[in-house]
């Protein structure tokens, strides 16, 4: 259309439309590029040059071995200098394309005309079906038109960026017109139908249709090496007696499922609630669990994409729905790990313009509606994650399992913190450990909700180490003796007194961020 009008203008000469996309215009090698672009160029001279998908042009900055940008310049170049008489249009989803203006400082200068397509509504649509009815001369029974419209308000409902609005009214009246056919063909004596029935679209042949997208979630067989693999380095954890104990049960329920034919996916939901302080182990063992559902089959990519409420709320109106799906698309075949989720709820019902509600409503939407494809896993200190649960309905009853991680003991702590030292292949006195002991019973005696249980004994692992190391330091090179250099003293660990004026582990200064 904006060819033809154009060309009443007396703008075009031609008024035809040239349609490419990223393949009719990049080559393969160097030099393969500009004469593609060249040619599009004079195809389309006289009309319109309609690029589809530009925004796949504008690729990474880092990736510098990309011939996308070379065509732009050239375009450009054509659209600055060239001889004009053609009209150059690009077409995309609204981010990308704004991504693609901002690619390169000439393009947003070059266009000047900007549209914003919204997609259809409902009613509009069911216009477009009439129409389309109308192209392929059949008409709808009055009960056809009711299913349908109730299709198209659901389908519209449940929409994301890849709706096909006519293209996917269109789609549905051919098969629909497809079911008339094969209904007709089907009766005893179709060449008794008249005129009309033969062309009339009925409630059943609109019920055929399949309207939603079918979910395929591939059935996996079980990853024997990485189960192990995973189901080991759990255990080697410490403590958690029981989070290891109820992995261990689901990981029998699932293959018990998967041996006996039954769907998994309609059994479990799997989206799990992590709860317990700072430096339990959530994170550690969220990504082990989220290697165990990819060994079971479970995740067809079984990565872990992890997130929290900045990650997922924007700042207008409108804007946190389209921030969620994206962090949540990015998860698909994986786990969405949602840190802190509690924060999501912290203002609903208050009147303060919290969009925390609108990430929770599309995180139940998809959560439905993408069952199987990816996984949720919330973690938050206990009180808060209970209020999590509450402040929605939906919430509870996604989420199937709670995992709950104490807080470790004196004994325990001690023992991660000789695996620590192990690890930095440092030797504790005995009178060192004993002292830590002290120390542990003292920090855990006196701890609250934020205490960092591992996270503080790393920290104690390291300040002990730079404490010895400082010892050593100041010391002649001569007097180092070789089978003290890895040694932990006592006097390397009296810097943690025994008093709340100089516990250094206590103060938030001191605090150890992930």
């Amino acid at each position: 259309m904006m060819g033809k009008l154009y060309k009443k203008m007396g703008l075009l000469t031609k008024g035809h439309v040239h349609e490419v996309d990223r393949v009719d215009l990049v080559g393969e090698y160097i030099g393969q590029t500009a004469p593609k672009v060249k040619e599009a160029i004079e195809k389309a001279r006289g009309g319109v040059l309609f690029i589809d998908e530009a925004y796949s042009l504008a690729r990474s900055e880092d990736d510098s071995k990309d011939f996308g940008r070379e065509v732009l310049e050239i375009l450009i170049k054509e659209m600055s200098n060239g001889i004009g008489n053609m009209v150059v249009i690009v077409a995309g989803y609204p981010k990308e394309m704004k991504y693609f203006l901002d690619s390169n400082p000439g393009l947003k200068s070059r266009f000047k005309l900007f549209f914003n397509f919204r997609d259809y509504m409902p009613e509009e649509l069911m216009q477009i079906a009439e129409y389309a009815c109308a192209n392929k001369q059949v008409n709808l029974t009055p009960a056809a038109t009711k299913a349908l419209n109730q299709h198209i308000i659901d389908a519209y409902r449940d929409r994301d960026r890849t709706f096909g609005n006519a293209r996917f009214v269109n789609d549905v009246i051919e098969k629909a017109k497809i079911n008339l056919g094969l209904r007709v063909m089907d009766a005893e004596n179709p060449k008794d139908l008249d005129k009309r029935a033969l062309s009339s679209i009925i409630l059943e042949d609109i019920q055929k249709v399949k309207f939603k997208r079918k979910r395929l979630v591939p059935n996996l067989p079980v990853d024997e090496p990485l189960l192990k693999t995973s189901l080991d380095e759990l255990t080697k954890l410490r403590g958690m007696e029981n989070v290891k104990k109820e992995i261990f049960e689901l990981v029998k329920l699932v293959r018990y499922y998967k041996e006996s034919g039954k769907d998994v996916l309609n059994k479990f939901f799997l989206h799990t609630v992590f709860v317990g302080n700072p430096g339990t182990g959530k994170t550690t063992v969220a990504r082990i669990l989220t290697r165990i559902y990819k060994a079971l089959g479970l995740l067809e990519r079984g990565h872990i994409v992890e997130t929290d409420r900045q990650g997922l709320v924007a700042g207008f109106v409108g804007q946190t729905a389209i921030k969620t799906s994206e962090m949540i698309e990015k998860a698909y075949g994986g786990v969405l790990f949602i840190d802190e989720a509690y924060a999501l709820t912290s203002n609903i019902g208050q009147a303060s313009g919290d969009f925390g509600d609108e990430a929770i409503q599309t995180i139940l939407k998809r959560m439905e509606d993408h069952r199987g494809e990816f996984y949720i896993f919330a973690t938050g200190y206990p009180d808060n994650m209970e209020a999590f649960l509450k402040a929605n309905p939906g919430l509870a009853s996604r989420f199937d399992k709670i995992l709950k991680f104490d807080d470790y003991d004196p004994d325990m702590l001690l023992e991660i913190a000789m695996d620590m030292f192990d690890q930095e292949k440092v030797k504790v006195a005995p009178k060192a450990k004993e002292y830590l002991k002290s120390y542990f019973e003292y920090i855990h005696e006196r701890r609250d909700k934020y205490f960092g249980n591992a996270r503080t004994v790393r920290n104690v692992v390291t300040e002990a180490i730079k404490m010895q190391n400082i010892r050593l330091a100041n010391l002649p090179a001569g007097k180092r003796k070789t089978s003290g250099i890895n040694k932990l003293l006592l006097v390397d660990v009296k810097s943690f007194a025994l008093n709340n004026d100089s516990d250094v582990f206590q103060k938030k200064s001191m605090g150890f961020r992930k």
